[in-house]
């Protein structure tokens, strides 16, 4: 079923950066554009303390309920990802599986503005951005990145490592 389960290379990033870490709890983790809630069920099943943030309110509905279901624990939000209203500092790390493409580039440098902000110091940040499409559906707003604009997305964090994935 799609949307079920996270991307392998969140899980993959996920365990690399955090599976040594004693107390799972402590590590707080931002999941923009969370959907029905894939990747918020995998990190909440894994012990951190996860928060969900949607402009949906159907998708977090679906998120909530399976959440609920399963007896875990996190927060879900339905809210606008140019604007995120979470203190300074406030997580340990950010991901984004293929959402902040759905905006005009401009609010793509307003988001990551945000991001950054609410990143603590040495917080990192995982990321799916699409590069292109050979079929686009152009009834979506999509952005569809290239690795110059990347750079530049990202110039304000430290150790950028900005990987290519090809998928037939």
């Amino acid at each position: 079923e799609w949307g079920k389960y996270p991307a392998e290379e969140l899980v993959r990033f996920i365990a690399r950066n955090y599976y040594s870490v004693q107390d799972r709890k402590k590590i707080k983790i931002l999941d923009i554009g969370c959907g029905t809630g894939a990747s918020t069920w995998y990190l909440a099943r894994e012990g951190f303390c996860v928060t969900g943030i949607d402009g949906s309110k159907t998708a977090i509905k679906i998120a909530n309920q399976r959440l609920v279901l399963e007896g875990l624990k996190f927060n879900l939000t339905v809210g606008d990802f140019i604007d995120l209203n979470y203190i300074d500092e406030a997580f340990d790390c950010v991901i984004d599986i293929a959402s902040i493409q759905h905006n005009s580039y401009d609010n793509i440098k307003k988001i990551f503005n945000e991001v950054y902000r609410i990143l603590k110091p040495g917080g990192k940040f995982f990321g799916i951005m699409i590069a292109l499409d050979e079929t686009p559906n152009h009834n979506l707003v999509i952005h569809y990145f290239k690795y110059q604009e990347l750079k530049q997305l990202f110039v304000k964090f430290n150790n950028v490592n900005i990987g290519y994935v090809t998928r037939t």
